[in-house]
Formats: C-alpha cells, structure tokens, sequence
C-alpha cells in the first residue's frame, strides 16, 4: 500500500511538471516574438471588458495625406532608363571594366556601343529617343548616388557619340564611339597612371527625346546585355575584342507639379512616396487591437501602370518625422482591380501601447527600383466618401 501511494506522488509531481511546462510554451508563442514589444499581442482572456468598433467614415476619423520625393538609388534594376517626357527627365551611368590590358599603344579603328530595347517605355511607346554619350569625370559611386548628389561638373560637355531615333520593339540600337575615348580606356586598363581615368559613361538625353525607354542592363540572355564591339590594330595586326562587363543605374526626376491635385501619389523610379496620417483620440488608450483594417482606392484612370509591374504598394510605419525614416514593413494587394485592403494591427498596436509615437504610416511601390510607373489613390478629401482611405478598428478594452 505505501509503495503505491509513493508511486501516486510521484505520478502527481510528473504530471504537474508536465503541466506547468505545456502552461510556459502556450504563453510564450503567444507573445509576439519582438522583445521590445513585451508580447504585444498577447490577450488573455480575463483582461477584457467587450468589444468595440471604431470605423473613420462613421466616426470622423480624421486621415490627412501627403507625398514626398524620395530619390533612391537603383543601382543594377534591370533596365537603363533614358530619355525625356513632357516633365519627366531620365539619364542613365554606364561603367565598362574588366578591360584587357593587352592593347596598350593600340590603334582604335571603330568602337559601336549597342543596346537592347527592354520592352519598357514612358510613356509613348512610339516617341522620339534622343541622348548623346558623354564621359563621368570624377569617381561615382554607383551603388550608393542618387539624381540629387550628382552634378553637372561631373559630366562632360562634350559629346562622344549619340542616338536619335524612335526604337522598335525587340530591337538593337548601335551608337558608334569616339575612337580616342575607347583608346584612352585601353591605355588606362594597361596603366592605371595614365591621365585619362575610365570613369564611366552618362547617357543624356536632348531635348528631341519624346520619351523614355528602357534598354537592358541586366539579363539571362548575354545577348541582351550592354556591349561595345571594337576593331583595333596593333603590332601591324588587326583584331577584334568585346566589352561586355558593365554596371549602372539610371537617375530620373520630375517635379512635384506632376503630383495631382488631392491625390496621394507614389512613383517608382524618382520615387515619390506618401504620408497617410490618421487622428486616433477617440482610440482609449493602452486597448487590446483585435483587427485594424485599412482600405485605400486607385484611381486607375490617373496612374501609368506598365504590363508587368508588381502592384504592391509597401506600408510602413514612420520612426522620423523629419527624414521620414519608416518600418515594420507590411505588403498591401489589391484585393480587385482597385481597392486595396490591408491589415495593420501590428502598426495600431504599438501607436496605442506608445511603443512608437503616432507619426503616420508611408506608402511606397514594392517595385520602386525598376521603372518609373505610378500610382495615384483617392485622396481622404475626396468628393466620393466610398473611395476615400478608410480604417477599421476592433478592439477590446482592458479591465
């Protein structure tokens, strides 16, 4: 009788470790895995006192927008972006390396640089491109510059080929090369005290240019890539080499008059983004945030939306009111052809627990970096309440 009732204890004690273990994992998946946060998101059940509504269009939430310019950097998107529409300016930066340093003292008999038209065009498919070729004159550094830090001084006056012309579908253009400048790189490759540097080449458009096209940069196919084919002459011998190793990046701008008027407004490419501001005072504070849903429209008779564009729009929650540095990044998708839904608790959670200071949420494209598309949505002032941003919260109140 004793050694079973030892055997009943020690049974007790297994189980009730056992127990307080499973009791430990359940709370601990339950808190959000972000230490500052403190498990944000975790509800228990004794600590509510019923479930609230608040929507902006039945209770005057007041939502105010704005967009801003952004320049980024696109360093290696796929497409070189070049030319002029209306407002609209592009040029792009080319850099050739990898060059061999066997034709030193060489003669350049011919240099043509060749391009192939990516399909992607702003926004007249037939328009006139025109731009000339013209040398960097200083260290740029691709990865990192943007339309804004680089200036006229670093690009020379001089013209050292160019194109004019309207570009067929799938098609090549050949631009033929000043000799001396492919001269210059070959010496250049063989010594790098030579004086004239091989910084790169700027692709600028002239005011013929009635549009922007995009040729390839980068591509599976090496066929599709940026090459310059040169014969030269050396030794008494002629030969034929290929460039065919080149990075860039294409710096465009427009000015914030294209922006339309009571519009919230993001472009790719410049970038413009935007700020959407809400007024939550009739939010109680520290509340349990059960689902926050909002909802924006696009008015797709305003927007330039290419064929193969990614229609995600990024939101993020804004840390800087001054730089408008944002995070907490969260997809949104249009959930029809324009109405965009999505969920934010994570961004209303930590506003209303003062985790982050209310500052407002960005709007950027998720494919910001590869062509200059745009998006326009209704504004919160616009005449149509239904198309309006719209932000639906649930809550629960704590006890």
């Amino acid at each position: 009788m004793l050694f079973k009732k030892i055997l009943s204890i020690s049974s007790f004690i297994k189980l009730s470790a056992a127990g307080i273990l499973m009791a430990f994992v359940i709370f601990f998946q339950s808190c959000e895995n972000d230490p500052k946060d403190l498990g944000i998101n975790y509800i228990p059940s004794i600590d509510t006192t019923g479930i609230k509504f608040l929507d902006s269009q039945a209770d005057t939430m007041n939502i105010t927008s704005g967009s801003f310019k952004h320049y980024i950097n696109n360093y290696l998107a796929e497409n070189l972006l070049i030319g002029k529409f209306q407002e609209f300016d592009s040029k792009a930066l080319i850099r050739f390396y990898e060059i061999t340093p066997d034709y030193d003292s060489a003669e350049v008999l011919s240099a043509v640089l060749t391009f192939r038209y990516g399909g992607y065009y702003f926004k007249e498919k037939g328009g006139n491109t025109s731009f000339n070729v013209n040398k960097i004159l200083s260290v740029l550094n691709f990865n990192s510059i943007t339309y804004d830090s680089v200036n006229s001084s670093q690009i020379s006056a001089e013209s050292y080929g160019s194109f004019n012309g309207v570009v067929p579908d799938s098609s090549d253009i050949a631009i033929t090369l000043d000799n001396q400048l492919i001269k210059d790189w070959l010496e250049y490759a063989a010594d790098t005290s030579y004086p004239v540097k091989n910084y790169g080449l700027a692709l600028v458009p002239t005011s013929a240019s009635t549009t922007i096209k995009g040729f390839f940069l980068i591509n599976n196919n090496v066929d599709f890539i940026p090459v310059i084919d040169i014969i030269l002459r050396k030794n008494g011998e002629t030969d034929t080499i290929k460039l065919n190793t080149s990075d860039g990046l294409s710096l465009s701008d427009a000015p914030s008059s294209i922006i339309p008027s009571e519009r919230i407004y993001t472009q790719n490419g410049i970038a413009y983004r935007s700020i959407m501001n809400f007024d939550l005072n009739k939010l109680p504070g520290n509340v349990i945030i059960n689902n926050a849903t909002l909802q924006f429209t696009l008015d797709k008779a305003n927007s330039f939306i290419s064929e193969n564009t990614d229609k995600r729009i990024v939101l993020g929650l804004i840390t800087d009111s001054v730089t408008k540095k944002d995070t907490l990044y969260t997809d949104a998708f249009p959930s029809d052809s324009i109405v965009y839904s999505v969920n934010i608790n994570s961004i209303i959670q930590r506003w209303n627990s003062g985790v982050y200071p209310n500052m407002g949420i960005s709007m950027k494209n998720y494919f910001e970096l590869q062509n200059l598309d745009y998006f326009v949505f209704y504004s919160p002032n616009d005449p149509d309440i239904s198309k309006r941003p719209r932000l639906k919260i649930t809550y629960t109140l704590r006890n």
